[in-house]
């Protein structure tokens, strides 16, 4: 508070002022995942997502998106999808979202034959569904399924031969199903 002196003799005061220090907290958010750093160092979001900086420091946070995920950008302190630079001249929050990457698998049926092809997870449905969208690292397990009178003769593209087809979902992709229409033979005899 305020200080009174009795000037009674010589005297001296020291006066001792404190920069304020404010904290930053940085929230991830999405369905993605990824990393947050700061300069000058203190936030490594993974682990630290909050540090104290002292009054009017300029911190650049940095968004790093993981593997099969998006940087989709900063609400709070900070809006876009670049670098994040926040003055330090009151506590200061920002939250950077992370997207998970998704990709499209897409079937195509061919040959003289007919049938269906199945994913599971769910969602390909071919017949009628015959493209869907899936996220980074999902594992599409495709069946084929021969009509009456068809055999299913084999996959291409993202997948090979005529058994199991498990495509991972690591990009865009496309497999190609074959089914072959039976033919019999037909003896007459007399």
């Amino acid at each position: 508070g305020a200080c009174a002196v009795t000037m009674d003799a010589a005297k001296s005061v020291t006066a001792t002022f404190t920069l304020n220090i404010y904290a930053l907290d940085v929230t991830k958010t999405g369905t993605g995942s990824g990393t947050v750093s700061s300069a000058p160092i203190g936030i490594n979001c993974g682990a630290d997502c909050t540090e104290t900086y002292d009054y009017n420091t300029v911190v650049t946070v940095t968004a790093t998106a993981d593997t099969g995920t998006t940087f989709s950008g900063w609400s709070g302190a900070c809006t876009g999808t670049g670098t994040c630079a926040v003055t330090m001249d009151a506590a200061k929050s920002v939250t950077a979202t992370f997207t998970l990457n998704t990709y499209a698998i897409d079937i195509t049926k061919t040959g003289t034959g007919s049938g269906t092809v199945s994913s599971t997870p769910l969602g390909i449905s071919c017949g009628a569904d015959c493209t869907e969208t899936y996220d980074y690292n999902t594992v599409v397990a495709l069946t084929a399924t021969a009509d009456t009178g068809t055999t299913f003769t084999g996959w291409s593209g993202a997948c090979a031969g005529t058994g199991a087809c498990a495509v991972t979902m690591d990009a865009a992709k496309s497999v190609v199903a074959t089914f072959t229409l039976n033919t019999y033979e037909l003896t007459l005899s007399k």
